[in-house]
């Protein structure tokens, strides 16, 4: 994420697929937005991704075991914006 002059992610649309006892399954959708910058040339480049979540109750809680990342689409264009001071 370094790479990056500034990033913005968007989630939405978390969904829990299974529960079992103490093992769930879920899906969430993001929209990831990244700013480059390379002397005066800014560049956007917008992913849609997608999260596919395991979970486990641990100690009466819900936590994250595991995390796949799918990216749908990317797109870049140019951005003619100057940030301001």
């Amino acid at each position: 994420m370094n790479q990056y002059e500034a990033t913005t992610h968007f989630i939405g649309q978390s969904t829990i697929l299974s529960i079992a006892d103490e093992r769930a399954t879920g899906e969430a959708y993001c929209l990831a937005h990244h700013v480059t910058v390379d002397g005066e040339k800014r560049r956007l480049m917008v992913a849609a991704l997608r999260y596919l979540d395991t979970f486990v109750k641990l100690d009466g809680s819900w936590l994250f075991a595991e995390r796949l990342l799918y990216v749908d689409w990317l797109e870049q264009r140019s951005l003619s914006w100057t940030a301001s001071p």
